[in-house]
């Protein structure tokens, strides 16, 4: 706007000038200096005018463009606080889900804790399992999930890379039991002391297997007693407890399930009662 009014200042002075000029040649046309002088000044005014209203325009925009940042700026901010507000509002969902779950969950615990009694007289006091429950093997001093079986005789263990050795004379073995749930091998050493014949459904000829002694605990009975070794790499668990650990001891009631209560073993080796 200024360069437009400087211009058109100095053509319009142009102009003055050469009419001026034509006016003394011509007696119908004479300007003198004075009226020149007053045009110059009239047009300074107006310029000095359009000088201060270019200003405030020029201040009124940069204001505008401020309050336009200021406004993008704000909508920035809200927008993230939004997104932070969604973030802990989906966290809480989460957090209240997850506590439904474990109160349903506690409630199943506790109505399956009122219905079962841990010792139960019948005859003589003997502990009720389900039919399967958690059981600690010593050694490894490790605890396996095992299925309760009472048509088995004989307990016995899922026994891989079964070898059979001398130590001083007398037969052992050495072999790996797998925990499926944690999916790691526990290797074992035993003296062997006595084989036993299993007869399968599968063979009309009746299957040689080696026993050996460790300590079992389910609930608060801990026990040593015998176990049998084979493969049963195929089967659900590789630990099975057969009559001779629940008979005079146990009940099974089929219908519970991990029922028996394991004592926390502390570092002596003991079961914390």
């Amino acid at each position: 706007m200024k360069k437009e009014f400087h211009f058109l200042k100095k053509a319009l002075i142009f102009v003055l000038f050469a009419c001026s000029a034509a006016g003394c040649a011509s007696e119908s046309f004479l300007l003198q200096k004075k009226d020149l002088s007053g045009v110059n000044n009239g047009l300074e005014r107006i310029e000095g005018r359009l000088e201060k209203q270019s200003s405030k325009t020029d201040l009124v925009m940069d204001q505008q463009i401020k309050q336009r940042e200021l406004l993008k700026a704000s909508m920035e901010q809200t927008i993230l606080s939004f997104k932070v507000l969604e973030k802990q509002i989906r966290e809480v969902h989460t957090d209240i889900r997850l506590r439904l779950e474990e109160l349903e969950s506690s409630k199943e615990q506790d109505a399956d804790s009122t219905e079962q009694l841990q010792l139960e007289n019948i005859g003589t006091e003997k502990l009720v399992v389900g039919r399967a429950e958690n059981v600690r093997l010593t050694p490894p001093g490790h605890v396996f999930p095992a299925r309760i079986d009472t048509g088995a005789t004989t307990s016995s263990l899922g026994a891989r890379e079964l070898e059979t050795f001398e130590r001083e004379g007398d037969p052992w073995v050495r072999f790996k039991i797998k925990d499926q749930e944690e999916d790691e091998f526990y290797e074992i050493e035993k003296k062997v002391v006595r084989h036993a014949k299993i007869l399968q459904a599968s063979s009309p000829e009746p299957e040689r297997r080696a026993v050996i002694e460790l300590q079992f605990q389910i609930g608060s009975i801990k026990i040593v007693e015998e176990f049998t070794l084979e493969e049963r790499g195929h089967l659900s668990h590789n630990v099975l407890i057969g009559r001779n650990i629940l008979q005079d001891l146990i009940v099974v009631d089929v219908a519970r399930k991990f029922s028996a209560t394991l004592p926390e073993e502390n570092s002596n080796g003991n079961s914390d009662e």
